[in-house]
């Protein structure tokens, strides 16, 4: 037989099953390594988190406390002086907004404190008021008790879904929905905007693809609908355990 002769069948079907494999593996290898770098950037945005409220929040902090030392024993002070003491204090105030505000981005304290609720209610009021889109939520009463990866997994899903809601064109209003039943947490979004706006978001781009695996990482389910036009809903449901 020449070298240019077809193969026997078998031939084929062990190279096919041979190619699915390494494709399997090749796949679970990008899975795992997308896992690690989410991990990885969770560890390193913790870290980061708490050094900018330990370290450079105290030492804002201690300025002002500074500042206002000064003002309350420099009672001669010129007039331009006190002034720009005052404007001083004004940039210190200003600094401390901007870092509680990038260490809530980076690892929400309410996630820690108050739970999840009080964190998802907080992130999608504060991102719809910033956008001018109406909100209304509603939640249980009680969270479910979930381990500390899964519960920053959850959030982060709810984040991530948030921010693809707010790049929506001309969209108008959104409703976040979160139940629990059957050992599950269920996050409904449902956004309307106009009826002649672009469709939904791709499922390709890498928002929700990140979204996707995160859902799959935590062996939950997640569906993206357009019932009519200019409305769009997310639903992730993610077992609590």
């Amino acid at each position: 037989m020449g070298n240019d002769a077809q193969a026997e069948p078998w031939e084929q079907a062990a190279a096919a099953r041979a190619a699915d494999t390494a494709l399997g593996e090749r796949i679970g290898e990008l899975d795992a390594l997308v896992t690690f770098l989410q991990a990885d950037n969770e560890r390193r945005s913790s870290s980061v988190a708490r050094k900018l409220h330990d370290e450079l929040g105290g030492c804002v902090i201690g300025a002002m406390m500074d500042v206002a030392w000064i003002e309350q024993h420099g009672s001669e002070l010129p007039t331009d002086t006190a002034m720009r003491l005052a404007r001083v204090n004004d940039g210190l105030r200003g600094a401390i907004d901007l870092t509680r505000k990038i260490v809530e981005e980076l690892r929400p304290t309410l996630l820690d404190s108050m739970g999840l609720f009080a964190a998802l209610s907080w992130q999608f009021s504060h991102g719809c008021k910033q956008a001018g889109i109406e909100y209304s939520e509603s939640f249980p009463e009680s969270a479910p008790e979930m381990d500390a990866h899964r519960l920053i997994s959850v959030f982060r899903i709810a984040q991530e879904l948030l921010n693809v809601a707010l790049e929506r064109m001309g969209l108008r209003s959104l409703v976040l929905a979160v139940t629990v039943k059957d050992g599950a947490i269920c996050l409904r979004i449902k956004m309307a905007g106009k009826p002649t706006a672009a469709p939904g978001p791709d499922a390709s781009s890498i928002p929700m693809l990140s979204i996707m695996h995160r859902v799959r990482q935590l062996r939950g389910e997640a569906e993206f609908t357009s019932p009519d036009a200019g409305l769009w809903v997310f639903r992730v449901s993610v077992p609590v355990i």
